[in-house]
């Protein structure tokens, strides 16, 4: 028997982009619901994360034919340096927000509280793409 081992670096590397993943578990007669709010919310952050630079790109991925877990959020940050969260970081997302949309802050957090309410987080990673030499 031949068994063949990979090494890092000589086999393949990391790509020097990561890419945060959430799993989550929305239920079934509310996924629609939750795409819709998580637009309001999330999305738009996350838009302007990438506007910004502190983010290349993120993603919403859903599933028809998974009864669990059925939503999955990517976002992919240039490397591990550029997760790091910053109050700079956090008040340019947050002014810009503000400025662009009419939502308030109430808003926000009753839409935000009721996702607890249709959705279970599954799981949270950090991930690297490999690259095959």
């Amino acid at each position: 028997m031949n068994l063949a081992f990979a090494e890092i670096y000589e086999d393949y590397d990391l790509e020097e982009n990561v890419i945060e993943l959430t799993v989550i578990a929305v239920e079934p007669n509310y996924v629609d619901n939750y795409l819709v709010n998580l637009k309001k919310t999330w999305v738009r952050s996350a838009d302007i994360q990438k506007e910004l630079g502190h983010i290349v790109d993120y993603g919403v991925y859903t599933s028809n034919v998974a009864n669990s877990p059925n939503v999955w959020i990517s976002v992919t940050y240039e490397n591990m340096a550029a997760m790091q969260p910053s109050e700079e970081k956090y008040n340019q997302v947050n002014k810009i927000i503000e400025e662009r949309f009419s939502e308030s802050e109430e808003e926000y957090d009753a839409i935000s509280k009721g996702y607890e309410e249709i959705r279970k987080m599954v799981d949270y990673q950090i991930i690297n793409k490999v690259i095959f030499k």
